[in-house]
């Protein structure tokens, strides 16, 4: 049976290392939290909590794509090795964002072509798509546009998206989105957007792996004495080393 990080091992580190979590949070989400002082000023610190078997690589989780790269850049990890079939951690790590970044970099760099080939293609996306989706027909109803856009056109406050369906409804704006009609031009808008929205849900790796390597060379190792009190410690000491002046070239 393969072992796999899960929710039990991941509240096993948060409560080891005094961490924070809300348990409202979306799966996409940060894991836990940590309140600290600086500069007077109380900042919230977001952390990815990562784990698997000792001597083993950290499986990063399915459909890893820009975003959610994107996303890490600012978050803080955690690593813990775990004997199999046990809940507590033998081994863990710290990795700030500056730790992180080389990484998150490779990775970014990893999938940079797909990114670009994704970019490009809706851009080719033509009037023949328009009558391949919609046929030869000048109006489109809201229910044949709604056919083809699904919920990628609905209102997402959580990523500030408006009522697509209602804005691009050009020919005309009814009491009810069941009244919208929509000319060729905003069929054209809508391929080119359903294209790019499936193009992103392709541009992503499958389960990467953080080698373990990479971590034991590049994060802090936490002192199983007191994990709380070492994370503290080793977080302290990354705002301390991001406070001091650079040197000048």
């Amino acid at each position: 049976m393969p072992f796999n990080q899960d929710d039990q091992r991941e509240r096993s580190m948060v409560l080891a290392l005094g961490l924070q979590s809300r348990p409202e949070r979306a799966r996409h989400e940060e894991d836990a939290y940590l309140d600290v002082l600086i500069n007077g000023e109380t900042r919230r610190l977001l952390f990815e909590c990562k784990s698997s078997p000792g001597n083993q690589d950290f499986g990063t989780g399915r459909d890893t794509g820009l975003r959610k790269l994107d996303q890490w850049g600012s978050y803080h990890f955690v690593f813990g090795w775990f004997v199999a079939r046990d809940n507590m951690p033998i081994r863990m790590w710290y990795g700030s964002p500056r730790m992180m970044r080389k990484w998150l970099d490779d990775e970014i760099a990893y999938i940079e072509p797909d990114i670009l080939l994704s970019n490009l293609i809706p851009s080719k996306v033509d009037a023949e798509a328009v009558t391949v989706l919609f046929g030869d027909q000048e109006q489109i109803s809201y229910s044949e546009m709604h056919k083809v856009m699904k919920d990628s056109w609905n209102a997402k406050a959580a990523i500030g998206r408006p009522d697509l369906y209602t804005s691009n409804a050009d020919l005309h704006r009814g009491r009810s989105r069941r009244d919208h009609l929509y000319s060729r031009d905003a069929a054209l808008k809508a391929a080119r957007d359903r294209a790019a929205y499936l193009l992103d849900r392709g541009t992503t790796v499958n389960n990467r792996k953080i080698p373990y390597r990479y971590v034991i060379d590049h994060c802090a190792e936490l002192s199983s004495a007191g994990w709380a009190r070492s994370l503290e410690a080793a977080v302290d000491a990354e705002i301390e080393l991001l406070a001091r002046p650079q040197d000048a070239d």
